[in-house]
């Protein structure tokens, strides 16, 4: 079990291990998505500057049940996940990952889990109460507009080369910096200050 859903430690990649919370998900709620769920936290984060439980638990856990011993432990790490997350959109060094299978995974795997976090994203803006899209910078739509198609891809990537890893990197590169830049256009008072 990775030092995220332990303690407060930080390990590389920002302590995020997408296997070790999703074994955390699978005894509390069978069918929890890690990917969806730190998508989700994101979201709430970037439309609302925080993630309130009572907003994303319902969300995660078909019935949250505080008492029960695994979804006591499954909130607990994902409270760990929200707080890695916050630090990194809150970070000076950019240093901020999606929350998705490692590079030894099978690239459909991998971009399975980016198409749920995506819609864990949006769906976690909207939550968090994203304005209305006539209201939004003309870059803020085209990325949301992008995660909305990634969302709904239906990846068939069997015998995957060379060329189809580089393009899935090059992706998830694209949406990491974005919600960056989400993050800074919704909540620009949470943006660390550049020195001048």
């Amino acid at each position: 079990m990775s030092a995220l859903c332990n303690n407060p430690a930080m390990s590389e990649n920002q302590g995020l291990e997408y296997y070790d919370v999703q074994d955390v998900l699978d005894l509390a709620n069978p069918g929890a998505d890690p990917a969806d769920s730190h998508g989700l936290l994101c979201g709430l984060i970037c439309a609302a500057g925080f993630a309130d439980p009572q907003r994303w638990l319902p969300e995660v856990f078909d019935d949250f049940n505080p008492r029960d011993t695994a979804q006591a432990r499954a909130y607990q790490c994902l409270q760990s996940v929200y707080e890695q997350t916050l630090a990194g959109l809150h970070s000076e060094d950019l240093d901020f990952e999606l929350l998705l299978p490692d590079d030894g995974a099978s690239l459909a795997e991998r971009t399975e889990s980016l198409a749920a976090w995506c819609s864990g994203f949006l769906s976690g803006l909207g939550l968090g109460g994203l304005p209305e899209q006539s209201g939004l910078s003309e870059e803020l739509s085209e990325l949301l507009d992008d995660m909305a198609q990634i969302a709904k891809v239906d990846f068939d990537l069997e015998n995957p080369d060379e060329n189809e890893n580089v393009a899935f990197e090059e992706v998830v590169e694209y949406l990491r910096i974005g919600v960056l830049f989400i993050h800074d256009e919704l909540q620009p008072a949470a943006a660390p200050q550049q020195i001048q």
